[in-house]
């Protein structure tokens, strides 16, 4: 049975503030074998470690990212959600993740936030991020991922030694031969889209599998059956201990995949639907 990577969503996501150094120092002690992340240039060109285009959701500032220079961004706190715990959390640099990556020997990867709604304000910045990449010798470390393809293989063609990887939310048809055509190094599917056969036909082209965001220790027990390469979870310790065998409870991964497939068919549905009521 292949063992997987852990990837830790946003750092150890679900026990400390997402994307700052807490949640990154929390997944290394609970044994992640890298991290994934989010980056958006700011006012001064910096990169900064942020899911979302704005800091209203993670901070007790407002604004957009692209409107602060990185030295104003880590005057607010990043600690929404996690006060009592984590007092006081700052946005962190790219510099500073790839410094912890550098120190541990991790994988990274960099999902490059390039979207129709924020492509004025995301120009170059994959290419930005591969130079610092390749500045700290840990080219062979990072994948870059994005829900954008056209702009992974255009980074791929300006940086030939970058590993890509396909984020994507709906099926793909023949995916990893798909993966092939944009030079992919990995397929980066929700993991509703996950099944054995998939992974199997991945691994034939030649390409890695790493699902997105998987928390639920069966369907963590059930992809490790599948074979994936990595798992991106918000909890590196339950991630972990289903590597280890540690993890308690029957095996029902089938059952759970199938549930919350249907879970999130049903919420897309009522979405599409909501103005027709």
């Amino acid at each position: 049975m292949r063992d997987y990577k852990i990837l830790a969503h946003r750092g150890a996501s679900a026990y400390a503030p997402e994307n700052t150094m807490p949640a990154f120092e929390l997944a290394v002690a609970q044994h992640a074998d890298g991290f994934e992340i989010d980056i958006y240039f700011t006012r001064d060109g910096r990169i900064a470690v942020i899911h979302d285009d704005t800091i209203n959701r993670t901070s007790d500032g407002k604004g957009a990212i692209a409107q602060y220079t990185l030295e104003e961004l880590k005057a607010f706190n990043f600690n929404k959600g996690f006060e009592s715990k984590y007092p006081l959390a700052r946005i962190p640099s790219l510099e500073e993740v790839l410094d912890i990556v550098k120190k541990h020997n991790l994988i990274l990867n960099i999902e490059i936030k390039d979207s129709l709604l924020n492509r004025s304000v995301s120009n170059g910045l994959g290419e930005a991020a591969a130079e610092l990449v390749r500045k700290w010798d840990l080219t062979e470390n990072v994948i870059f991922s994005s829900f954008n393809h056209i702009a992974l293989v255009g980074l791929k063609k300006a940086c030939p030694e970058v590993k890509t990887g396909l984020l994507y939310f709906e099926n793909l048809y023949n995916a990893g031969q798909y993966a092939l055509t944009a030079e992919a190094y990995a397929l980066h599917p929700f993991f509703v889209n996950v099944s054995e056969t998939m992974v199997s036909a991945a691994h034939e082209a030649g390409v890695v599998v790493n699902p997105y965001t998987i928390n639920n220790p069966e369907l963590m027990k059930l992809f490790r059956k599948f074979g994936v390469d990595g798992i991106i979870t918000d909890c590196p310790d339950v991630c972990y201990d289903v590597r280890s065998g540690d993890a308690e409870g029957p095996d029902g991964g089938e059952e759970v995949l199938a549930a919350l497939t249907q879970e999130y068919l049903q919420m897309i549905t009522d979405y599409l639907s909501r103005d027709e009521k």
